[in-house]
């Protein structure tokens, strides 16, 4: 399911990267008791990094 969305989404994306210049990132989370934990903690640091770029 989550790759199929990925599939239908990627024109979208290219074309906000190609409008604002910046990339589109996935996070994956999971329910974890009452809190969501995201699962693909490694997308965190990217995004940090991605949000440095723009700003230059």
């Amino acid at each position: 399911q989550i790759f199929k969305e990925k599939g239908l989404q990627q024109e979208t994306h290219e074309k906000f990267t190609k409008e604002y210049g910046g990339k589109v990132f996935y996070i994956y989370s999971s329910k974890s008791g009452d809190k969501k934990v995201i699962m693909n903690k490694e997308v965190i640091g990217e995004i940090l990094q991605e949000i440095e770029n723009l700003k230059r």
